[in-house]
């Protein structure tokens, strides 16, 4: 009896490992934001794969990532349940790769020679980052909460972003965690007798991160407030999501936007107002009472960026855009922007003439078309060039990148993240930004209907957050603050001047690795299920 149920724990550790795994990772992310456990996380999961077959090794990875996934985006029940459980266990499939890579090469090759733990590490490493940018791009894209967003708040550390993106703070926190799990198994597999053998997995994985840091230390010091001075007000009228879209609402809508503009006339002479993503419950350009009111704000003296749909009349029928739009001061419309990257099952229906079905599954009526182009606004006075990302769009890297390379010096993202209200969505979105003003040493400005409405400066501090005053973000109001804007000639970051290549290198060296691992091998050590 006693030796049955000492196999049963044997048999259950791993899967224990892997759920512990997931619930770290989560709590390195908001609500918990937990960094220091980012750096740990993925050790359990790894011990478990050494000692089982390749197959539960790949069921270990999925158990991981499922827990991990379920539990971080619970907020996307609040829009479609169903969707919540597909796109979480679709997403838990790529923690599947690294794994495999670890299990197979521990089980050729052991843990007991140093130089090859190294390898292992670069390979593991890169597997991860590599299929952490398949799932970025991979069927338009899902580049939600990559494990390097949990270190936003190291400001030194994800300095390196402007070489690599977000990836190479992620491949830095995988780094760590194999070079972990493999020193605590060599101690396992010595039985705690190291000897006077070198261990360089630990003294490389740390020596890494340390380089990083000093790095970043380095160029946050030397880093003078230059620029352009730009003072925005951000509107934040929180409106309900269920109310966005009623006729009877409209007035209220109205009201708050008419009255938080002027409180923002009244409180100082802002150099642009910027409302958020679909501000105005309608389409701007066809709606009298939307034009009006923004023509009555403008004509005071101030520029307004107005989120709203906008609509294209074809002889095949309408097609609808979420979209910006710059008013002047006389109350023309001088530049708009339409969304390029939709949110599934948020903005459009994939495969809805195909599949009809599943539009009952999503809170959506009709789908957005996507925009083509980058557009880069201009203002008069100071003459700043500006980009604008629509909601998610700023969790899309390369369009921030190529925003950048066309001219713009400061990003604005408008959104509305009511959809997901009350919740750690909000501050999850937020997060992503942060690592778009690094990557291309560029501020940003956010304006929420709800959500997180703040400024981030190009080296990723987050200032003059609109809340309550106790850090209750939910709130109707306004905040103004002056952003320091590049000049058009700054030189541009590794990033944006060549984007993904560091996550690229990682994919094709992950290709190899998997080919490795997945190959019959006539010495792989024998392993329990």
């Amino acid at each position: 009896m006693k030796g049955h149920l000492k196999e049963k724990v044997r048999a259950g550790l791993p899967w224990a490992g892997a759920a512990l795994s997931g619930l770290l990772l989560m709590a390195a992310f908001p609500p918990l934001e937990w960094r220091n456990a980012a750096w740990i996380a993925l050790v359990p999961l790894l011990l478990a794969s050494r000692f089982v077959s390749l197959r539960r090794a790949a069921q270990l990875g999925l158990c991981a990532g499922a827990v991990f996934w379920l539990v971080s985006i619970c907020w996307l029940t609040r829009v479609t349940a169903v969707g919540w459980i597909i796109l979480s266990l679709y997403s838990a499939l790529y923690f599947i790769p690294p794994l495999l890579v670890f299990s197979a090469w521990t089980a050729r090759r052991g843990v007991l020679s140093g130089r090859s733990n190294l390898v292992l590490m670069v390979l593991v490493t890169a597997t991860w980052t590599g299929f952490e940018y398949v799932r970025s791009t991979l069927f338009t894209g899902w580049p939600w909460n990559p494990l390097g967003a949990t270190q936003y708040a190291n400001l030194p550390l994800i300095q390196c972003a402007r070489w690599g993106g977000v990836y190479v703070v992620s491949a830095l926190v995988v780094w760590v965690n194999v070079a972990l799990a493999l020193t605590i198994l060599r101690y396992i597999e010595t039985r705690g007798h190291w000897g006077r053998r070198p261990h360089p997995e630990l003294m490389m994985g740390f020596l890494v991160m340390a380089l990083a840091v000093v790095q970043g230390w380095r160029s946050l010091r030397h880093d003078a407030p230059e620029g352009t001075p730009l003072r925005v007000t951000v509107v934040q009228p929180n409106i309900p999501q269920d109310e966005k879209w009623t006729q009877e609402k409209f007035g209220m809508i109205y009201g708050r936007l008419r009255l938080l503009t002027e409180q923002a006339l009244r409180a100082g002479r802002p150099e642009l107002i910027v409302w958020p993503e679909t501000a105005v419950p309608d389409d701007i350009r066809d709606s009298e009472a939307s034009y009006g009111l923004a023509y009555e704000m403008v004509t005071n003296g101030t520029p307004l960026l107005v989120g709203s749909m906008d609509t294209e009349w074809l002889e095949e029928g309408p097609r609808y855009y979420n979209s910006s739009f710059l008013f002047d001061t006389s109350g023309v419309i001088v530049k708009g922007y339409d969304k390029r990257h939709l949110v599934i099952f948020g903005e459009y229906i994939p495969l809805q003439p195909f599949i009809p079905f599943v539009k009952a599954l999503t809170p959506i009526q009709e789908s957005f078309s996507p925009g083509h182009t980058s557009t880069v606004f201009r203002l008069e006075k100071p003459a700043v060039p500006f980009s604008v990302l629509i909601c998610f769009e700023d969790t899309v890297a390369p369009l921030a990148a190529e925003s950048v390379r066309n001219g713009a010096r400061v990003l604005f993202n408008q959104t509305n993240d009511a959809w997901f209200d009350p919740g750690w969505a909000s501050k999850q979105h937020m997060i992503q930004c942060i690592f778009r003003c690094v990557e291309n040493a560029v501020p940003a400005v956010r304006s929420a209907n709800t959500g997180i409405s703040c400024f981030i400066d190009r080296r990723g501090r987050v200032h003059d957050v609109l809340d309550d005053g106790n850090g209750f973000t939910r709130v109707m109001g306004l905040r103004a603050a002056e952003v320091r804007v590049p000049s058009e000639d700054m030189p541009l970051t590794f990033y944006t001047r060549h984007g993904d290549r560091f996550a690229q290198a990682c994919l094709g060296t992950a290709v190899l690795a998997l080919f490795f691992a997945l190959r019959p091998g006539r010495d792989e050590t024998k392993k329990s299920e």
